[in-house]
C-alpha cells in the first residue's frame, strides 16, 4: 500500500536532481503568485504626443529587486512599442541588475524558442549605470555596480514562452568565458498581462492596426 507514495517520492527526487531542476532560477514567492490580471491592471502606458511610439510595459507590475546569487540582484520587465504611424508592435525584454565586484560584460542571451531549440541572440543594449569610475584610485574594494540589458523579441516567441507553465528561462551570457552568467525566469502571467494590456490599448486607440 505504500508503493504509490514511494514512487512519487522517487520521482520527486529525480526531478530535483535533474539538471533542469538544479538550474531553475528562483522566483520570489509574491511574483510567482501574481496572475495575468495583476500585470494587466498595473501596466504602464507611456503615450507621449511628441513620440512616434506608445510604450506599454510591465515595469510597475513587480517593483522589487530579488537576489539570484550571493552578489547579484535583478529586476525584469517586458515592453511593447507600438508605432503610431503603422500600428506595428515590437517587444523588448529589459533586465536590470545590481551586483558587487568588478565590471561585467554581457553581449548575448540564450533561451529556447517555440520549437524547443536553443537560441543565442545578441543584446540590443548593455548599458552601465553611473558607476563606470568605480573602482578607482581612491577606492579599490568591491563596488555596487548596475547595468541594464535589453533584447528584442517577437510576439510569436512571447506567446510560445507564455505557454511554458514553469516560466521562460533566460541566460544572459557574460564575457569572457561565461564569467558573470546571469540566469533569470519570466513568469507566464507577466507575458499574458502585457499582451492583454496591448490589446486593451489597441481597442481604445485610433492608431491603425497592422495587418
Amino acid at each position: 500500500m505504500r508503493f504509490p507514495s514511494l514512487v512519487f517520492s522517487l520521482a520527486a527526487v529525480a526531478m530535483l536532481a535533474s539538471p533542469a531542476a538544479a538550474n531553475a532560477p528562483a522566483v520570489p514567492r509574491q511574483l510567482a503568485k501574481m496572475d495575468a490580471e495583476a500585470f494587466r491592471s498595473a501596466a504602464n502606458v507611456d503615450d507621449d504626443d511628441l513620440e512616434f511610439a506608445t510604450i506599454i510595459s510591465t515595469r510597475n507590475g513587480f517593483r522589487k529587486e530579488w537576489r539570484v546569487n550571493g552578489s547579484t540582484w535583478v529586476d525584469s520587465h517586458i515592453e511593447a512599442h507600438i508605432d503610431k504611424r503603422t500600428g506595428d508592435t515590437r517587444f523588448e525584454v529589459h533586465q536590470a541588475l545590481r551586483y558587487y565586484g568588478s565590471q561585467r560584460l554581457y553581449d548575448a542571451v540564450h533561451f529556447e524558442n517555440g520549437d524547443g531549440n536553443l537560441v543565442a541572440q545578441p543584446l540590443d543594449h548593455a548599458l552601465r549605470g553611473d558607476d563606470t569610475m568605480c573602482p578607482n584610485s581612491e577606492f579599490n574594494g568591491d563596488c555596487s555596480l548596475t547595468m541594464k540589458l535589453v533584447f528584442s523579441v517577437d510576439e510569436t516567441q512571447l506567446k510560445a514562452a507564455m505557454a511554458r507553465q514553469e516560466g521562460w528561462d533566460l541566460k544572459f551570457k557574460g564575457r569572457p568565458g561565461g564569467k558573470g552568467d546571469l540566469r533569470i525566469r519570466i513568469v507566464p502571467a507577466e507575458i499574458e498581462g502585457l499582451l492583454l494590456a496591448v490589446e486593451d490599448f489597441q481597442k481604445a486607440s485610433s492608431i491603425p492596426m497592422s495587418s
